[in-house]
């Protein structure tokens, strides 16, 4: 083979290989753009869907709020608060509020409440991580997760609960942050 021949084959296969990265990169950016386009849609095609038994709502209840924590994060502690103080707050039996953990040391860090359970389960907790926590999803009776949302420091966490679970009274936690709920 000579040069100039084998330096067309590495080019054409170098081509090859960089169409076909931007053909994946594009169907990606396909799947964010319906997601970023439909507001009641916030999964992508890739993510859990369903969660286990142990996890959705009871007998009477129509759907669960999960909150994803993990304890080396503050704003982890700061949506445990709120999610608690706003828990006491709602009705009984319409939703159930739980906080699930990967390992019980992180679960121990969290103060116990009456109305917000603490799950430990590293199988479920990894297939739901999305590696950024605190995350709260909604589950619906069937046990589908029907919503997803990111708690970033800024976010109003109040706000966005009363979204997926209103309640007639909320005291005003003092870590809601600002107005931007996500």
């Amino acid at each position: 083979m000579s040069l100039p021949t084998a330096i067309s084959t590495l080019s054409l296969l170098v081509s090859v290989f960089a169409v076909l990265a931007v053909g994946a990169v594009y169907a990606r950016l396909r799947a964010l753009e319906q997601t970023a386009l439909k507001a009641r849609r916030a999964l992508f095609a890739d993510e859990v869907r369903g969660v286990p038994e142990r996890l959705r709502p009871r007998e009477g209840e129509r759907h669960t709020l999960l909150l994803q924590l993990n304890s080396d994060c503050s704003t982890c502690h700061d949506a445990w608060r709120t999610v608690t103080a706003y828990a006491a707050a709602a009705p009984p039996g319409d939703t159930r509020f739980v906080g699930l953990f990967a390992t019980a040391a992180a679960a121990d860090a969290f103060p116990e409440s009456p109305a917000v359970e603490r799950v430990v389960d590293p199988d479920q907790w990894a297939a739901m991580s999305e590696g950024y926590t605190p995350c709260v999803f909604r589950v619906d009776a069937t046990g589908q997760v029907t919503d997803r949302r990111f708690v970033y420091r800024d976010t109003n966490l109040a706000a966005l609960l009363a979204q997926f679970a209103p309640v007639v009274s909320m005291p005003d936690p003092e870590t809601s942050g600002s107005s931007r709920a996500l």
